[in-house]
């Protein structure tokens, strides 16, 4: 994984439709996005945190995870979210967040 890397490459090809409508509600709260790049093609995410939160964020990745659209470990999602966006610049943290709210949502 290097930094030119897309969020799409750790998904599976058949759900790229799914993930490109989650990239697109995001959007409106990335900075420095004009939104003329294939959202598919994005490889850095830096949210405005006023606007979204991270949880939103989190919970929408884990919603794609549920119907196995996740094509890597949910550990490889985190580093590369620590790596590739401003949610949390730590990997462990971020892979605890997920693995609870991975949990959160198979208790639903």
């Amino acid at each position: 994984m290097t930094a030119s890397t897309a969020l799409a490459e750790l998904f599976r090809v058949n759900f790229h439709g799914e993930l490109r409508t989650v990239i697109e509600s995001w959007r409106p709260y990335l900075l420095g996005d004009d939104g003329s790049a294939d959202a598919l093609q994005l490889s850095h995410f830096e949210f405005d945190k006023k606007r979204i939160y991270s949880k939103t964020v989190y919970f929408d990745l884990i919603d794609l995870a549920a119907i196995g659209a996740l094509a890597v470990p949910l550990s490889l999602l985190a580093y590369y979210l620590s790596e590739h966006s401003n949610l949390s610049n730590s990997y462990a943290t971020l892979y605890r967040q997920l693995k609870q709210y991975k949990s959160e949502e198979s208790q639903k």
